[in-house]
């Protein structure tokens, strides 16, 4: 997990009932509610950033397929996945038309 930035901008949240339950985690786990609500949001960040990143991914994988035709098949990604628990694994397979 990125470490947390300190800043001098101040943000308030509203968390209604919510702040009562993260109150008592946070005593539970001897830590503040703020520093809670800091690695809840580091951590959704993060998984965002994740998911956008392997859904552009995936939008040029798909726009490279379009383009040359290249890829592998879905028998073959499964065949070469079964094999990687071998001591001799397979290489991954070659695109192609």
């Amino acid at each position: 997990m990125a470490t947390p930035q300190t800043s001098t901008n101040t943000t308030s949240i509203k968390l209604g009932t919510r702040k009562e339950a993260l109150a008592q985690l946070a005593k539970l786990k001897k830590r503040t509610l703020h520093s809670l609500v800091l690695e809840a949001v580091d951590s959704y960040v993060a998984q965002e950033n994740a998911r956008l990143a392997y859904e552009e991914q995936a939008i040029r994988s798909y726009e490279n397929f379009q383009a040359t035709g290249q890829h592998i098949t879905l028998d073959e990604l499964e065949s070469w996945a079964k094999d990687l628990t071998e001591p001799n694994a397979k290489s991954l397979p070659l695109c192609h038309k």
